[in-house]
């Protein structure tokens, strides 16, 4: 039912008419770690855009990117959505669809109906051999041992990008406003930093604290945090602290926040904690999407990262990875966390 030839390569990119969408609409950190291959595919078209297929959540990680013309959104919950981002597809007649999906089986019900309704004679994936195939321009699949981003980076190669030849690091813009509020709560944090009389100067640069993790089995103590941060206090008597979470967490983030001497910060918005981010100088979080806002900003980092996730790590990103093995988090000592925590400090917190 789909339009085009079984197996093809791309047309030559040679006007504006040449449209391409793609498709990514699931995970917050997914979406962040795709805006370097969405970027190198705009680079390789006349209009210097691509559109894309987000949801409500993964939305803003786009928000201001010059690379990326329409985000058409999509409610996986709603049927009602489905059908109506179906026939906003009919109408757009793109000339690729691509789906950024490579850690994912190819062959949901969701991705071939979009496809469908999109009528695109040309449409690229991480298909390998398996059939039925829903790609007519399929590259190799994702290995799942090297990093994710090193899999994506094939999704660009049929567009005529030479991966080793282009910059793969994600990207995330913050507005001028978002990094004026976010610099007006770094100086609340550095108002509340009182080092104790002869103190030595120690660490000013600021650290951005993120409790929050994807799951609860991810989720480290708000003890082990406490003890862990105080230790990082002694040591640097005038850091600035920031401590954010979901905001579900506002009672924990309070509590590690006023125990550290840290300032405790709402984030309701994902680009409220994306401007913190991007105005820090160093972050601290278990696996969640805060790791890989720190590789769109380039901010050295502390990442609690569950051992087989390593392929998520955040990419070329400075600082410490702990490849955690236990079966919960919660069994990971906050000794090995602190002496991490010590090296991220004396590498870049001087």
């Amino acid at each position: 039912m789909l339009p085009g030839p079984r197996e093809t390569a791309l047309p030559s990119v040679t006007n504006s008419d040449y449209r391409v969408l793609f498709i990514r609409y699931e995970r917050i950190g997914d979406m962040i770690m795709a805006t370097s291959l969405i970027r190198n595919i705009a680079r390789a078209l006349p209009s210097g855009k691509v559109d894309v297929i987000a949801t409500p959540t993964t939305a803003p990680v786009l928000q201001g990117n010059p690379h990326v013309g329409r985000v058409l959104v999509l409610k996986r919950n709603s049927l009602r959505s489905y059908g109506d981002l179906m026939r906003q597809l009919r109408r757009e007649r793109y000339t690729v669809m691509v789906d950024g999906r490579i850690n994912n089986p190819p062959i949901f019900t969701s991705t071939p109906l979009l496809m469908y309704a999109g009528g695109a004679h040309f449409r690229v994936g991480a298909g390998g051999d398996r059939e039925p195939r829903i790609y007519n321009v399929c590259v190799p699949e994702w290995n799942r041992v090297d990093h994710y981003i090193e899999g994506s980076k094939q999704l660009a190669v049929p567009f005529g990008v030479d991966p080793q030849s282009v910059d793969w690091q994600p990207e995330i813009f913050l507005a001028d406003e978002e990094r004026a509020r976010a610099e007006q709560r770094w100086k609340e944090a550095r108002e509340l930093v009182t080092p104790p009389p002869g103190a030595t100067t120690g660490v000013t640069k600021r650290l951005l604290v993120n409790l929050s993790a994807s799951e609860p089995k991810r989720r480290w103590p708000d003890g082990k945090f406490i003890v862990t941060l105080q230790a990082a206090r002694a040591r640097a008597p005038n850091m600035p602290i920031i401590v954010i979470g979901l905001p579900s967490e506002w009672e924990s983030v309070a509590k590690v926040a006023t125990e550290v001497g840290g300032l405790p910060v709402g984030t309701p918005e994902l680009r409220d904690a994306f401007a913190l981010v991007g105005t820090s100088d160093m972050v601290f979080t278990p696996d969640t999407s805060i790791s890989h806002a720190a590789s769109a900003f380039r901010k050295p980092s502390l990442v609690l990262l569950k051992r087989d996730h390593k392929p998520y790590a955040p990419w070329n990103t400075p600082g410490e990875i702990i490849a955690w093995g236990e079966d919960r988090i919660h069994q990971l000592p906050h000794e090995r966390v602190s002496e991490a925590l010590d090296k991220l400090l004396a590498d870049f917190g001087g």
